[in-house]
């Protein structure tokens, strides 16, 4: 058995070579760690052959099992003891796709991303601009997230178009792969007839796949919304039902790649017939550290506008320029 410090993490490296500093977290196939004198480093746990750590942490396994406690070696290949109150689980170190330290203070425990975007065409002198992102938050057995993603396109002084989304998402782990689903937001989308529409949503996710290099989810349930119509003279309330099917596929060892997708169908239950349909592909690759550049698109429609004589789709492409921290 390997000795450890108090205040020390250690990391077994696959070649023998002892690491020691501090576990700030596991994710994505990747461990973020803080070594004594050389600042943050991050590698891929495939190349790890234990850790030890008396800290208590949040782990989450490729079985969609979450526990809570420290982590030891086995003596026993590339598997880890984890330490609970009244037994030890002995496993796989490349079953852990997440590990996180229970105690870490709120800025640690943040991370984001910020996307800017612009493009001009002389010959109709347009202006189209971008600004998307997200804030995230986790803690003890859940995951907050701020998202947002406004385009618009302009013409001298005058806003042609404009396509806007911003909300707000609570995702609480139950067990083997099931999670509590909350969304909160707001949509603009003036190619449609939409002034605005606020909305509140409530649905079951389960995990379909959940690796170090994939991630694909599902999610059911309702969607309350008011909507009001570009010239303010309708609105309406509805409710719907929807399903999701959401996808990542991300690379975190440098250059980093992320290529997310989700797409939601909206099929009314207070007016017959209406159905909506939204559709993202976000992605980038890292030019240098933390700085990517990307390729966004959106894709929207809906068979019963608010404004029936507006357009019943709406879509858009973009090339961004972002930075992420955490």
């Amino acid at each position: 058995m390997i000795s450890l410090g108090q205040k020390n993490d250690t990391i077994v490296h696959i070649n023998g070579n002892i690491l020691t500093g501090e576990i700030k977290r596991l994710d994505y196939g990747i461990i973020t760690y803080k070594m004594d004198g050389m600042g943050s480093i991050d590698f891929q746990t495939n190349k790890v052959k234990t850790i030890i750590s008396k800290k208590k942490y949040e782990i989450k396994l490729t079985s969609g099992l979450n526990y809570f406690g420290s982590i030891d070696s086995s003596n026993n290949g590339r598997k880890v003891n984890i330490l609970l109150t009244n037994l030890t689980r002995t496993v796989d170190i490349d079953d852990i796709i997440e590990m996180y330290p229970i105690k870490n203070n709120f800025w640690l425990r943040m991370s984001g991303k910020f996307n800017l975007g612009y493009n001009f065409s002389k010959g109709s002198d347009i202006n189209s601009f971008t600004f998307s992102g997200n804030l995230d938050y986790r803690k003890k057995n859940s995951y907050y997230s701020l998202n947002w993603n406004n385009n618009f396109t302009a013409q001298s002084d005058s806003i042609i178009s404009r396509k806007t989304d911003v909300n707000f998402v609570i995702i609480h782990y139950i067990k083997n792969n099931w999670s509590f689903y909350s969304q909160t937001g707001m949509n603009q989308a003036s190619e449609m007839g939409l002034r605005l529409r606020i909305f509140q949503s409530f649905a079951g996710l389960y995990d379909i796949v959940y690796n170090s290099k994939n991630r694909l989810n599902s999610a059911m349930g309702l969607s309350g919304n008011r909507e009001w119509s570009d010239n303010n003279s309708l609105n309406a309330n509805n409710l719907e039902a929807f399903l999701s099917l959401n996808y990542k596929l991300f690379k975190y060892i440098s250059p980093k790649i992320d290529i997310t997708t989700d797409f939601t169908i909206f099929p009314s239950l207070t007016d017959y017939g209406r159905l909506r349909i939204e559709y993202n592909l976000n992605s980038s690759y890292e030019l240098f550290s933390d700085f990517f550049i990307g390729l966004n698109y959106y894709y929207s429609f809906d068979s019963k506008p608010i404004d029936i004589n507006a357009s019943s789709e709406d879509w858009g492409i973009s090339t961004t320029f972002g930075y992420s921290f955490h």
